[in-house]
């Protein structure tokens, strides 16, 4: 499976997304059950509503959207609104401008906001915090770290040679950061506007920055780059017995409040979120082996 990976991603793009992911935290009733219990429809054109969420969540997004309109993955990027983070997602739900949002769970303070107006989170998939460690091109690629090892190079007394660049401040992906190791660690921290990976992280050997699953998936790997296996797991592994890719978080679905059952908005909302809804996207969201794709961008025709 390792091999597999590493040779998917090798054939990627350039990536582009490394501040954009999430906190994994108790979204209140409704955050971890299906869809409420009604009829699902899977087909459902994405032109007759608005949906979108966070950046980082844009294959899984627009990869769901084409399934459900029976369209491609093209035209469903073209209608889709993945920008920004979960928080300004989430924001963009409570303004209007979305009746569907696919983001990662809220702040405290936003998650009181969604109460407020009624809006409860369905959990649809799992992503994963990734970390990419910069290489000279005769450097093993075979690094395989412990927690703490990724932890101790973002501390002020780190001896471990590496430098951690670490995602803006304000970015989805530095808060999954604190959530999943229970206390931030600035590192070396890019200013806002400069949390993509190739400014937040010069890949030269000795660095390490990270990003998260389904935006490396999208993008591909960057050269000279490998990624770190944690507790022996990389994140698109099959999970052993009592051992998993310690480095996981939910992303959720909620949909806009006060609209009919039959609305397209409610339809979708009610199949993405439904058991069947969220297997399929489970499985379309798994990386494919390596001879049956030679371009990374095979893994968007999935719907």
């Amino acid at each position: 499976m390792k091999k597999q990976l590493l040779a998917v991603l090798l054939c990627g793009a350039l990536l582009t997304g490394c501040g954009t992911a999430a906190v994994p935290q108790q979204t209140g009733s409704g955050a971890s059950g299906s869809a409420p219990e009604q009829p699902v429809v899977e087909r459902v054109d994405p032109d007759d509503f608005s949906f979108g969420g966070c950046a980082s969540l844009s294959l899984a997004g627009n990869l769901a959207a084409a399934k459900a309109g029976d369209t491609s993955y093209e035209a469903a990027h073209d209608k889709a609104a993945f920008a920004g983070n979960s928080e300004e997602a989430w924001q963009r739900l409570l303004d209007g401008e979305l009746d569907v949002v696919l983001a990662y769970a809220p702040s405290a303070e936003m998650q009181k906001k969604l109460e407020e107006q009624g809006i409860s989170l369905v959990e649809v998939g799992t992503d994963a915090l990734v970390f990419l460690a910069g290489n000279s091109p005769e450097e093993d690629t075979s690094l395989d770290w412990t927690k703490q090892d990724l932890f101790t190079v973002y501390q002020k007394d780190n001896t471990s040679g590496r430098t951690g660049y670490a995602a803006a401040a304000g970015s989805d992906s530095r808060r999954i950061f604190a959530a999943v190791f229970g206390s931030d660690a600035p590192g070396v921290t890019m200013q806002s506007g400069e949390d993509t990976l190739t400014a937040a992280c010069p890949h030269t050997t000795g660095t390490v920055c990270y990003t998260t699953w389904l935006s490396l998936l999208r993008n591909g790997k960057p050269n000279d780059t490998s990624i770190i296996a944690v507790d022996g797991m990389l994140p698109g592994d099959t999970a052993e017995e009592g051992k998993s890719y310690p480095l996981t978080v939910s992303y959720y679905l909620a949909v806009r409040p006060g609209l009919e059952q039959n609305d397209p908005a409610m339809l979708f909302y009610r199949w993405l979120g439904s058991d069947a809804g969220r297997t399929w996207l489970a499985e379309a969201v798994l990386p494919p082996a390596a001879e049956e794709t030679g371009e990374s961008d095979d893994m968007s025709q999935a719907s």
